[in-house]
């Protein structure tokens, strides 16, 4: 078929074609820009609190320390988005951490988790808790009173379990810091360009 519109201003035709075409070279990398949001959103969907470090002392004595953020290993890498709090009770000689983490690859399923940890030594600038073994290997907080740190070492396990998701080699030291450094490293490494 025959396009017979416009065929006696040949140049109005063409300033009409240079239109559809820049009109269309805007979409196409409007929707690049918006396929480069969606990938990002989709890597990070949520958005993690700040860190905190509380202690409660008594008579010259501290006997509650609570701390809250995001674990961080020391390669920079934090597997799934989570959140974590600890309290610490020296009258109970315990530590309970609760977590709750996003599974973005797996469907952005969202998992919370406690666990109890009972202390094994309790000083005014230092927490140790007992190991605890874990479906990937054994498990030790330490609460640096003095520097307001907390940190989780875990030392892999000879043979993991088949529930373990995500499975390592030697030990891992990661850091509660705050949320928004995890969050930006999730989306840096979902950034496509």
């Amino acid at each position: 078929m025959k396009n017979d519109f416009l065929r006696d201003r040949p140049k109005l035709r063409r300033m009409i074609r240079y239109a559809e075409i820049i009109v269309i070279a805007i979409l196409a990398v409007n929707a690049a820009l918006t396929w480069r949001e969606l990938k990002i959103l989709r890597a990070a969907p949520v958005i993690l609190p700040a860190s905190w470090f509380i202690v409660t002392a008594g008579v010259e004595k501290v006997n509650r320390v609570e701390a809250g953020g995001s674990w961080v290993s020391a390669d920079g890498t934090s597997g799934n988005l989570q959140t974590t709090t600890i309290d610490c009770l020296k009258t109970r000689m315990q530590c309970m951490e609760s977590s709750a983490q996003v599974a973005v690859n797996d469907g952005g399923f969202l998992e919370n988790t406690q666990t109890l940890f009972d202390i094994e030594s309790w000083t005014d600038t230092e927490i140790i808790t007992k190991t605890i073994v874990q479906s990937c290997g054994s498990r030790t907080l330490i609460l640096d009173i003095a520097n307001k740190l907390a940190s989780s070492v875990m030392k892999a396990s000879s043979s993991p379990s088949t529930t373990c998701k995500q499975p390592f080699v030697g030990e891992r030291t990661s850091k509660l810091v705050a949320g928004q450094k995890a969050h930006a490293a999730a989306v840096n490494k979902a950034k496509p360009f």
